[in-house]
């Protein structure tokens, strides 16, 4: 039985012992871990259990990703452990109650090398062993804000700093005007080759993504539409290939 323990910086919030084939986790009630955040997806993340493959953890796309011991992942697959960590937002998720991976029967050593005699037919080549494949490397770019509304219509913003303030008055990286705009409004963070975009203002501002209101570290994606105020940005950011 696998035992999941939900965590808030460290500290336990809930232990969860399910003996279920399916898990699922996200800030809907019908979900099995119910984490009541905005910021964790509907449907965020699910756990299944596969025969002959243990315990299976994969991201339901949600909006802010599903991180395993601190490493985005994907749609697809990965494997549980004993003592893995499951990040989603700024909760975690510790694995517990999962058998160790067993160990391989001893080497029994042939009769003749025990004898101290090695016997053998005839000297045979080890086959060579294929090339790793190397894996396609990419150059980052820093990405760019692109005003379609608003009093920088037109304008471009390259993000060239970690943090990127958005917000009222010449005090912040972007500005952008509006009567509830706070100044900053918004922060731009960038974590390795992504970036996440946070609220800073006050409640009565308003930071969009999409269409939809956001508070703490939403990642963003190529091509999404932010709105503060009356202004509008498309973010984009692209990769270009290393030459081989």
């Amino acid at each position: 039985m696998i035992k999941l323990i939900l965590r808030l910086k460290d500290t336990p919030i809930e232990d969860f012992h399910l003996e279920k084939s399916v898990i699922n986790i996200g800030r809907s009630k019908e979900n099995d871990i119910v984490i009541d955040n905005i910021a964790v997806s509907r449907k965020h993340a699910q756990v299944e259990f596969k025969e002959g493959k243990g315990y299976l953890l994969r991201d339901l796309q949600g909006a802010n990703g599903t991180f395993l011991n601190g490493a985005q992942i994907g749609a697809h697959d990965h494997e549980l452990h004993d003592g893995d960590t499951i990040g989603i937002a700024k909760f975690e998720i510790l694995v517990q109650g999962l058998p160790q991976a067993p160990k391989g029967p001893p080497k029994v050593l042939p009769q003749e090398e025990v004898d101290g005699t090695m016997i053998y037919e005839a000297a045979r080549r080890r086959p060579t062993a294929e090339p790793a494949a190397v894996p396609e490397q990419k150059v980052f770019h820093w990405p760019v804000l692109s005003a379609t509304k608003g009093s920088h219509c037109g304008k471009e913003f390259k993000i060239t700093k970690d943090v990127t303030s958005i917000g009222k008055g010449p005090q912040s990286d972007i500005p952008v005007a509006g009567w509830f705009v706070s100044s900053p409004q918004a922060k731009i963070s960038r974590r390795g080759d992504r970036f996440y975009i946070s609220h800073v203002g006050s409640f009565l501002s308003r930071t969009k993504v999409n269409g939809i209101e956001i508070k703490e570290h939403h990642i963003l994606k190529n091509k999404d539409e932010i709105k503060i105020g009356n202004s509008v940005f498309v973010f984009t950011q692209s990769f270009a290939n290393l030459p081989g």
